[in-house]
């Protein structure tokens, strides 16, 4: 019992002040809450959907999955944070570079690609041995190509499906 007097969480409470939190944060607060929702819904998706596989692979020890995926949501989380901090005229500027390479990659991956499950949409990178979906980072530079091709002809936009036609051919 005296051990449980000596415990004291009140210097974990100042040191993790979620209104400190909630006021550095930048952005739109549903977009924050969602995060944290579909953050919470992977949780439990991973871990309910893993338990036959850690019986097999772990001898039963179905938290490894769970702790792994916390540690991505931990780094993912990280991401977005810092990544929300940056000026999105950055991003406008990468958009660009990043559509380029994307489509260097997509053909890479379709000569040179790693066949896994019947199919080559994966390549190795080299110096991790670890092996990515290109077509994930297409995603994103197209997202971020297409963004800043309509922000710069928001005023020439009048409809939208005759003018993004008119725009994707200039």
């Amino acid at each position: 019992m005296d051990v449980a007097k000596d415990i004291r969480f009140s210097g974990l409470r100042n040191s993790f002040n979620t209104n400190n939190l909630i006021s550095k944060t930048k952005g739109d607060k549903v977009i924050w809450a969602l995060v944290v929702l579909l953050t919470l819904v992977s949780l439990l998706a991973v871990y309910s959907a893993t338990g036959s596989l850690a019986y097999k692979n772990y001898k039963g020890n179905t938290e490894i999955y769970l702790f792994k995926q916390i540690a991505f949501i931990l780094v993912g989380i990280m991401v977005i944070y810092f990544a929300h901090l940056v000026n999105y005229t950055f991003y406008s500027r990468v958009a660009k570079i990043a559509f380029g390479i994307s489509l260097v990659l997509l053909f890479y991956t379709l000569f040179f690609g790693v066949k896994m499950n019947e199919g080559s949409r994966w390549i190795r990178l080299p110096l991790i041995n670890m092996t990515m979906q290109t077509s994930d980072f297409a995603k994103l530079a197209l997202f971020m190509y297409l963004a800043r091709l309509l922000s710069k002809k928001q005023d020439v936009i009048k409809d939208f499906k005759k003018d993004l036609f008119r725009l994707s051919h200039q």
